[in-house]
């Protein structure tokens, strides 16, 4: 039993499909990453912020992609069979997000007051850190990272692909073998990155939940933008005969159970630091509720935990593609802002709240300049491989059990 090279690949409808989605990407990229580059010559303060959160974003979607691609091949079963692609291709681009890394360190001393000297002469909690947030070691740490992504990503496409080409499942085997590891090597390192990038913007405090945070948020909004994109695609073969009511349940459990691990772990940060009172661990949170940013903060709990929470409990919403698909574009809609509140608020002086206006145009062009390329790149690693993994006995065994798997 197996599943057809036929029934896997695109057809011209979709390819044709992936052509504009390309060619979009590539335009707005262009057009967003030359807005980057005037916000970075004109108003450097303001835009090396917001270009942090669109790289964090991005850079989220594809780790996320790899994390979810390895939990597959830990766990198997047929609910990722039209989403493994999907994920394999998301994680590939972390090569990409390397490149886009590059920005970052130009305006290191901008995003970070770790760089200042006279910062450090006057606030012995930040001083003390200084083995540790030291710009060498904070990019070697990076290239590290980097590495480690890229080769993990690199096996698990490359072997996922090596499959479809191969009658014995050693790819497959070996994907299996090393996903546990691999996926420990994945949490480690991207608990680290969430520390030096984002944890670091406020070197006075610091949080041992904050990397598993990260970790979770970047999981759901993969999860939820692969899922939008199998949903809009469903209507073209092969993902019209995989992406069906009982898959969609299940992809719908999993935001869920993603989204209130995220909430329950944001929870608890919470809590922990109010009970505790402790000025020099409340000051992080201050920053981020005192004006509009408090706001802000209302805004993100009640729709992003509460409106997703509610709209995915029903059995029956989550097997329809018309109600997910609003839900799964939201959830990404929402860890922009997640993000932002995250990042921009890292510089306030506490009792002087200021809403950083003029971040915001650079937040929208960072996000749609770095999206728009990846976007394009994602639609070209989609269309240069089956859509549906072939030749992967755990998957055509998942598929032999639901009828859909054919000789």
């Amino acid at each position: 039993m197996s599943i057809g090279l036929d029934r896997a690949m695109a057809g011209d409808d979709l390819r044709a499909r992936f052509d504009a989605i390309q060619s979009l990407g590539l335009k707005v990229g262009a057009v967003g990453l030359i807005a980057c580059l005037v916000g970075a010559l004109i108003q450097p303060s303001a835009f090396f912020p917001a270009y942090l959160v669109g790289f964090l974003f991005w850079t989220g979607m594809s780790l996320g992609g790899i994390g979810l691609a390895l939990l597959h091949h830990l766990t198997g079963g047929s609910w990722a069979v039209p989403l493994r692609r999907p994920f394999e291709a998301a994680g590939s681009l972390i090569v990409l997000m390397a490149i886009f890394f590059v920005p970052v360190l130009l305006g290191i001393r901008v995003l970070y007051i770790w760089t200042d000297p006279e910062v450090l002469a006057h606030h012995a909690e930040i001083a003390h850190k200084t083995p540790f947030l030291k710009i060498p070691f904070f990019t070697g740490r990076a290239v590290f990272y980097f590495v480690a992504w890229i080769v993990t990503a690199y096996m698990v496409d490359a072997w996922s692909r090596n499959q479809d080409r191969r009658a014995d499942d050693g790819p497959s085997r070996r994907l299996h073998a090393v996903a546990g590891p691999l996926t420990v090597l994945m949490f480690l390192t991207a608990s680290f990155a969430a520390f030096d990038w984002s944890m670091s913007l406020d070197p006075d405090w610091y949080s041992t939940i904050y990397g598993a945070m990260f970790i979770v948020g970047a999981l759901l909004s993969s999860l939820a933008l692969t899922t939008a994109v199998v949903i809009r695609f469903a209507d073209h073969e092969p993902m019209k005969r995989f992406a069906t009511a009982d898959r969609l349940n299940d992809v719908g459990n999993l935001l869920l159970s993603f989204t209130m691990l995220w909430a329950y772990m944001s929870f608890s940060q919470y809590l922990i630091i109010w009970l505790g009172n402790i000025s020099e661990e409340a000051v992080w949170y201050l920053r981020r509720t005192e004006g509009l940013w408090g706001a802000v903060a209302l805004f993100l709990i009640a729709f992003q935990f509460f409106a997703p929470f509610f709209a995915l409990l029903s059995r029956q919403n989550k097997r329809r593609a018309e109600w997910v698909l609003p839900v799964a574009v939201w959830i990404v809609a929402m860890r922009i802002m997640e993000l932002a509140w995250l990042v921009l608020p890292a510089r306030a002086v506490i009792g002087e709240p200021r809403f950083p206006w003029w971040s915001l145009p650079w937040v929208v062009a960072s996000v749609a300049g770095i999206g728009g390329i990846w976007i394009a790149a994602f639609a070209w690693r989609l269309r240069s491989a089956p859509l549906i993994p072939l030749n992967d006995a755990r998957v055509v065994a998942a598929l032999e059990h639901t009828g859909e798997a054919t000789a």
